[in-house]
């Protein structure tokens, strides 16, 4: 069964979700009440977090894009991105979201900390800028990143090599973890992820660090390799008490997979993620998916395809799981960035030589940790399942195939991090679909044709050192496999 939270804090969140939208001074009639003049740090901040979370795990995004190119979801019924048919209007939403929306917000709250002399809202805003730009930056390469959020002082930003963005955001999450803890300035009832912990803060930039670090793992291994220890020497996650998950209180702000759900239901779940839980017999198959309807099997569809054969319909194949796409999945947690992951990390930095330990005992630590974080919403594997699981010869760790096959099967409901992590290692090896009609699995988001029309010498200049960037399949930067 779910954990309810009481009654009180769901409201305090609620308040700091509306928050933003309000504003004082409404008896003054010579002002606006509607455009204010100025916001409060702890106001911007859960409109920053929520706006980019929902964007990179809703079901547009996840479910219709990098879920699916990482075979975690299928489109069943209308697979046009499936085939490699993406919408300009999809990149254009997602880009401007990012940039207009989430971006903005979360540098004005870097500005209002350097500007106040707070260290706490300064440090938060320099670390949940770091998360957003990572997401920007591994959907299409190059980017705006050093002139972006100039305001009007620049309407044609530079585009920074990717490279470049990397440095920036190495810096910015060493700076925000120093910041973070040392002042007394909190966000009230504004911070969603950890409610003022800044201690968890720290935890979580330390963590993102080591993500973003082993992105580098084959483009310069040897800057992987002194980012890694650094971060992992500075303290990462350390229990599934640290993970980052966004919670939603309850309407209007629900989950957006379940929002989504609420209208349509031709999402399922991939032929290739369901037959590999069925060869190890993964008792989290259950927490996934939902037995197709037709027969009560675990089925997949398989990705790419443009028909559904003769005879099937979509009551034939699995859906994704109850927790996710369900009645009482409105509260369900998205999750930023969870402990799992970070052992995973650490498994894999060890079996490079890159820091000391066990990479086998970190790698079912890793497992372990994933299996286990269900069972404070839904009932998840038990103790003895996960022991059994572990136990399977086929689980036992083998090296890095190991590591990337059971993170992939982690990363479960971050399709983000699951497609930017198969594109570094091409690992487990995924099929492209029969009908698909690029030359290979989508690897890049192409750039927005506003980009083409407003920012045209700036982007012709990226795509130039990129060696493309409209199509879907140049890799960026880090991905050289």
């Amino acid at each position: 069964m779910r954990n309810m939270r009481p009654a009180r804090a769901a409201i305090l969140v609620i308040i700091a979700w509306t928050a933003a939208a309000c504003t004082d001074g409404l008896t003054d009639i010579n002002t606006n009440p509607n455009a204010p003049t100025d916001v409060s740090a702890r106001f911007l901040l859960p409109q920053a977090i929520q706006s980019t979370v929902r964007t990179v795990f809703g079901a547009l995004q996840m479910a219709s894009h990098t879920g699916i190119w990482a075979q975690h979801f299928v489109q069943i019924q209308y697979p046009s991105e499936e085939q490699g048919q993406v919408r300009a209007s999809s990149m254009e939403a997602f880009w401007g979201g990012y940039y207009a929306g989430g971006l903005k917000d979360i540098q004005l709250v870097v500005d209002k900390g350097v500007e106040s002399g707070e260290p706490n809202i300064e440090g938060v805003g320099r670390i949940w800028k770091s998360w957003v730009f990572h997401i920007v930056t591994d959907l299409w390469g190059d980017v705006p990143y050093s002139e972006a959020l100039a305001g009007e002082a620049i309407v044609v930003p530079v585009y920074d090599a990717q490279s470049s963005v990397y440095d920036g955001l190495f810096a910015d999450l060493a700076r925000g973890a120093a910041l973070v803890g040392s002042g007394s300035t909190n966000f009230g009832s504004g911070d969603l992820l950890y409610k003022n912990n800044f201690t968890r803060w720290r935890r979580f930039a330390n963590s993102l660090r080591m993500r973003l670090a082993m992105r580098l793992s084959e483009v310069d291994p040897g800057r992987a390799r002194a980012e890694f220890a650094t971060a992992f020497a500075a303290g990462g996650f350390t229990s599934n008490a640290d993970n980052a998950f966004m919670d939603y209180p309850g309407s209007p702000y629900e989950n957006p997979f379940y929002v989504d759900y609420l209208t349509r239901d031709d999402h399922g779940v991939s032929r290739t993620m369901i037959d590999m839980l069925l060869d190890l017999n993964d008792p989290r198959l259950a927490v996934y998916a939902k037995p197709a309807r037709r027969d009560g099997q675990f089925r997949g569809h398989s990705n790419g395809s443009e028909h559904l054969p003769p005879g099937q319909s979509l009551s034939f194949f699995s859906r994704i799981g109850e927790f996710w796409r369900g009645d009482a999945a409105a509260e369900t947690p998205s999750a930023v960035m969870t402990y799992a992951e970070v052992l995973f990390l650490q498994a894999e930095a060890a079996a490079r030589g890159w820091i000391s330990g066990s990479p086998g005992e970190l790698y079912m630590e890793a497992i372990e940790a994933n299996m286990s974080m269900y069972s404070a919403y839904v009932e998840g594997p038990s103790s003895a399942k996960i022991s059994t699981y572990l136990a399977q010869p086929d689980v036992t760790y083998g090296g890095l195939s190991s590591i990337h096959l059971q993170k992939w099967i982690a990363l479960w409901m971050n399709g983000q991090e699951a497609y930017s992590n198969w594109r570094r290692v091409d690992s487990p090896t995924l099929i492209a679909g029969r009908d698909l009609l690029t030359s290979r699995i989508p690897i890049r988001f192409s750039y927005p044709d506003s980009e083409q029309s407003l920012n045209s010498s700036n982007l012709d200049a990226a795509i130039a050192r990129q060696g493309g960037g409209l199509d879907l399949v140049t890799p960026v930067w880090w991905d050289i496999n």
